[in-house]
């Protein structure tokens, strides 16, 4: 059985229509002009050990709520069972939002997404952990294609280090790369943000070929 056939035969057995994420991740060859501000992020890892679901999502022990009843029943339930997954919480300054991944199968994986209420108390429970988390700003770039692109510069440990990403419907999806998009770097578990958060880029040999010059900008916080 080919491996296109392989990917359709998984994609069909999916339950209950928990989405399937295609994203691609590349390098940056130049820092595009006329960004403005941008979106801080913080994105916590969190071992799947510490997390349960009943009607709510229960962390640590902590219970929140979410904003959105699960809409996926019983599979999603049955996720934090699973082996190599992905578990990460993101803050935005306004929303909490957990992101269950599945382990990656070519480019594509399944991805279940929902916002957590409580923001205050799960920002101090993340604070006052130890679990792996990663800083970065982000912009949301439209190309002249249409194609949106996510552009990452990475603070703290891994300043310096600059990645965009694009997130396709289809895995044959064709785009154009913008001039100031480098090298694809997407099967590069090295790149990954989940594995920046464990070990920062600086610890690749020759990572200084990756680094560009911090840029700062008025009245981002």
């Amino acid at each position: 059985m080919g491996y296109e056939h392989k990917l359709i035969q998984f994609r069909r057995t999916m339950e209950d229509n928990i989405p399937i994420e295609i994203e691609r991740r590349f390098l940056v060859r130049s820092i595009p002009t006329n960004l403005g501000n941008g979106i801080r992020l913080r994105q916590w890892y969190v071992p799947s050990s510490f997390i349960e679901f009943n009607d709510n999502i229960v962390l640590n022990g902590i219970e929140f709520s979410l904003a959105i009843k699960n809409i996926w029943g019983q599979s999603v339930y049955n996720l934090p069972k699973q082996k190599n997954l992905s578990v990460r919480i993101r803050l935005d300054g306004n929303s909490a939002i957990l992101c269950i991944k599945a382990p990656m199968k070519g480019i594509s994986r399944y991805e279940y997404e929902c916002e957590l209420e409580n923001y205050s108390v799960l920002e101090k429970l993340l604070m006052d952990s130890n679990w792996p988390m990663v800083e970065k700003r982000r912009w949301r770039i439209i190309e002249e294609d249409n194609h949106i692109w996510d552009l990452d510069q990475f603070l703290g440990l891994n300043n310096g280090l600059w990645l965009t990403e694009i997130e396709l419907s289809d895995e044959n999806e064709q785009f154009v790369n913008p001039k100031w998009v480098g090298s694809e770097v997407t099967e590069d578990q090295r790149f990954s943000s989940e594995q920046l958060s464990h070990s920062p880029y600086t610890e690749i040999e020759g990572y200084e070929k990756y680094t560009h010059e911090n840029v700062n900008f008025e009245g981002f916080k």
